[in-house]
């Protein structure tokens, strides 16, 4: 009696678990299905959102391509016309690529304002540190031929205080305008730092170096006594 006692007692637990496996079933079964019908249309999305980016990124890269061919065949106004729509458009690594030559035609052209704010734009957009410090520089070469001293120096001033290989280039600048400027101090003080920097190109501390020769040693400033003492006068035959 125990074995169909213990056989009946099995098949009423299992036809309980089957009946609430079919409950749960009828009740959840639809949102289980859509929620694995909305995994599938998400992946499916995803995926068709990277091939569009990727496919994007591609063409944008070959207009891009195409309107340097244009610059370099000497065709300024087609490229000019063509970056300018690029600048607008697309990935931002290329519209901030597209600024910055855009910005290059106008220095041609003779607009160096319109290229020092287009260099400025480049620089607001860029994905990353280099091509942002890249176009800040350009800029700076640009401003030092068209702007006051004091102006350069503020834009200059950021990428003195990075520490990046730009930070040099900006250094030099800056020392080169302060000497046109008159700020003869400020220049030799630059070109010291300059040549004693390590990390700095050769090429650069050799300019530094040749500057510093032409610039001179800093003129010594006359000792006068303290408290308006009176200088010894110097003794005649070394003895008194």
């Amino acid at each position: 009696m125990t074995n169909e006692t213990d056989s009946f007692v099995n098949e009423v637990d299992e036809g309980l678990r089957r009946e609430q496996a079919v409950s749960i079933a009828r009740k959840y079964g639809p949102w289980i299905l859509g929620a694995f019908i909305a995994l599938l249309i998400g992946i499916g999305g995803w995926q068709g959102w990277r091939a569009y980016q990727v496919d994007a990124s591609r063409r944008h890269a070959e207009q891009y391509a195409a309107a340097q061919e244009l610059f370099q065949q000497g065709n300024l106004t087609e490229a000019k016309a063509e970056f300018e729509r690029l600048s607008n458009e697309g990935p931002r690594v290329y519209r901030a690529m597209a600024r910055m030559e855009h910005a290059a035609i106008l220095v041609q052209e003779g607009d160096m304002e319109g290229a020092i704010a287009g260099f400025d734009a480049a620089a607001e957009i860029a994905p990353d540190r280099i091509m942002r410090e890249s176009a800040q520089i350009r800029a700076a070469y640009i401003a030092a031929d068209t702007q006051d001293f004091p102006t350069l120096r503020t834009r200059l001033q950021p990428l003195i205080d990075s520490d990046s290989s730009v930070s040099y280039l900006a250094k030099e600048l800056l020392a080169v305008e302060a000497w046109k400027a008159g700020e003869t101090d400020l220049a030799r003080q630059t070109f010291e730092q300059m040549e004693l920097a390590l990390g700095a190109p050769d090429t650069l501390r050799q300019r530094a170096r040749v500057a510093l020769d032409v610039l001179g040693p800093a003129p010594q400033t006359a000792q006068t006594p303290a408290d308006g003492a009176a200088a010894p006068a110097p003794s005649e035959g070394g003895t008194e």
